[in-house]
C-alpha cells in the first residue's frame, strides 16, 4: 500500500497580527548572562605602618598637621614612661624655629585624633611640630618631628633694606657691550648720570604772561622713578660679590640689594664663593627699562 504523506494545514494569520509581532521584536532585549564575578573597588588602608607627622600652611595664622604613629613606637614610649604612662598626655609641641633659642607651646591631643588645625600667634614665622607624650613630671617623649614650614606675612613687610648700592654705570655699560660704539668711559658715565638726574628732577612750567603785568610761576610737576630690588640666598659662610663688590650676608645667608633703575639695559652679575674657595656659583640678572 503506498504511503500517503500527511501535510499540516497552515493557519491563516491575520496580517495585522504579523506586523504587530515584527514591531514588538524591534524592542526585544534578550536576557543577559549572569556575571561570574563582581568588580571589586579598591579600599585605601586605614594606616601604612609609618611613624611620621606632616605640617602644612593654611594662612598666616593657621597650620594643619596630620600624623601616623605605629604600634611599635607607642610601645617604646610606654616602656620609657612605665607606670607614668597613665598620667601622661599625648600632645603636639609647636616650635617657633625662626631664631635661636626656639620658643614653643603645647596642644593637648584627645579623642584618637590623627590631624589637627593649629593656630599660631605670629605670622611670617618658621614652625616645626613634634608629637609625643608629656609626663606628669614635665618630661617630653617625642615620637616624630614634622617638616619646617614658614607662614606668610599678614601685612606689609617691616624689613628695611640693610644694604644700599649705587649703580656702577661704567661696569654695567661695559658688561652690556656699550663701550664698543666708540664713546669713552667718561662720556658714557656723564651721559648716564645726566639721564638719571633728569628722571629724578622735574621742572616748573611758567606762564608767558600774567594779568598782573609779569611772568608768574605755577607749580605743576610729575615725577616717576623706578627702583630695582635684587634678593636671594646662599650658604651663610659663603662670600658674595655683586658687580664685583663684596656684599654682607645675613645670618641665614639671605641678601637684599636696592638699585635705582634708569632706562636701558642693566646687567648685574652675582657670584657666590664657598668659604674654602673651592667652588663658585654665579647668576647674572639682565633687566631692561623703557620709559614712554
Amino acid at each position: 500500500m503506498p504511503k500517503v504523506k500527511a501535510t499540516k494545514k497552515k493557519k491563516n494569520v491575520p496580517q495585522e497580527h504579523t506586523e504587530e509581532r515584527i514591531e514588538q521584536s524591534k524592542y526585544f532585549i534578550p536576557p543577559q548572562p549572569a556575571q561570574t564575578a563582581q568588580k571589586q573597588e579598591f579600599d585605601f588602608p586605614g594606616s601604612y605602618g609609618d611613624n611620621r607627622i606632616v605640617l602644612l600652611v593654611r594662612d598666616p595664622h593657621w597650620m594643619h598637621s596630620y600624623w601616623e604613629i605605629n604600634e611599635a613606637k607607642y610601645k617604646e614610649v610606654a616602656s620609657i614612661l612605665g607606670s607614668d604612662i597613665n598620667r601622661s598626655k599625648e600632645i603636639l609641641r609647636v616650635h617657633d624655629a625662626s631664631e635661636l633659642p626656639w620658643s614653643s607651646f603645647d596642644i593637648d591631643v584627645f579623642g584618637g585624633a590623627k590631624n589637627w588645625y593649629i593656630n599660631v600667634p605670629r605670622a611670617g614665622r618658621t614652625y616645626v611640630v613634634d608629637i609625643g607624650y608629656r609626663a606628669a613630671d614635665g618630661r617630653f617623649i617625642a615620637m616624630a618631628r614634622s617638616n619646617a614650614v614658614t607662614t606668610p606675612l599678614d601685612g606689609p613687610s617691616s624689613v628695611i633694606d640693610e644694604e644700599w648700592m649705587t649703580i656702577d654705570f661704567e661696569r654695567i655699560y661695559a658688561l652690556s657691550g656699550g663701550f664698543g660704539i666708540g664713546k669713552s668711559s667718561a662720556e658714557v658715565r656723564k651721559l648716564m648720570e645726566k639721564h638719571l638726574k633728569a628722571q629724578r628732577v622735574s621742572g616748573w612750567m611758567s606762564s608767558p604772561s600774567s594779568p598782573f603785568g609779569g611772568p608768574r610761576e605755577r607749580p605743576f610737576f610729575l615725577t616717576a622713578n623706578t627702583e630695582l630690588i635684587v634678593y636671594g640666598a646662599t650658604e651663610p659662610t659663603a662670600k658674595l660679590f655683586v658687580q664685583g663688590k663684596r656684599v654682607n650676608l645675613r645670618r641665614d645667608g639671605t641678601f637684599t640689594l636696592r638699585y635705582a633703575l634708569p632706562d636701558g639695559e642693566q646687567v648685574i652679575p652675582i657670584e657666590a664663593v664657598r668659604d674654602d674657595d673651592q667652588e663658585k656659583r654665579s647668576i647674572t640678572p639682565i633687566v631692561k627699562r623703557h620709559t614712554k
